[in-house]
């Protein structure tokens, strides 16, 4: 049976912080295919200073580009509404029979994912996938994992060396007037100061960078 990751989140923007935490899962699963998914609405978060989907995609693509194993998906995006995890692996499922599907997820994804809509849904049908960033989070995160499988959930924990940058951090930086050089991706860069992204709604850059 073939395996298939799914990573799926905002991306408002996608980063280096995204990019480190799927490889290094991507590397540890021996995952050949791996599908980045942007969300439409995402149903556990405000999101806030949205970037229209067609740009998120598009800051993904670049994102990627040159590395075979990752897609972009743009299945959230068509279906629009509420992006509820459990529908998207649903419709999966559908367009990869015979494939194990593994779900790519940082921490705070991971100890709250019981709570998600047909949570019950997303354990039947993916290995639920998180990142370690350090021993006590390991720690934490496999306890964790301990309480998911009461549920019926089947996961790993993988330590990792994750960038620490945040998308609101890449926003407020923006504002601010200060490079992304080294938070996203040259190709990313560029696509958000051609576009006019996560500018202040004047247009104006703060005067306090």
């Amino acid at each position: 049976m073939e395996k298939l990751g799914v990573f799926g989140g905002t991306f408002n923007p996608i980063h280096n912080g995204h990019l480190s935490l799927c490889t290094q899962l991507s590397d540890a699963l021996g995952l050949a295919k791996v599908l980045l998914i942007p969300t439409a609405i995402p149903p556990h978060k405000r999101a806030t200073e949205l970037a229209d989907g067609s740009q998120r995609l598009a800051m993904c693509r670049l994102a990627v580009q040159g590395d075979p194993r990752f897609c972009v998906c743009d299945l959230e995006l068509r279906r629009q509404g509420n992006s509820y995890t459990a529908d998207t692996l649903r419709e999966l499922e559908a367009l990869y029979p015979d494939t194990r599907m593994f779900l790519l997820m940082g921490t705070d994804m991971f100890l709250t994912v019981q709570n998600w809509y047909h949570a019950n849904e997303i354990f039947r049908r993916a290995v639920l996938v998180a990142g370690a960033r350090q021993k006590g989070e390991e720690r934490q995160l496999r306890e964790h994992l301990s309480f998911l499988e009461t549920l019926g959930a089947c996961g790993k924990i993988i330590p990792c060396h994750v960038v620490d940058i945040s998308s609101t951090e890449i926003r407020a930086a923006r504002k601010q007037g200060r490079t992304l050089r080294g938070m996203v991706p040259p190709s990313v860069a560029r696509y958000i100061e051609e576009n006019k992204l996560y500018l202040p709604k004047e247009g104006k850059v703060d005067g306090n960078s």
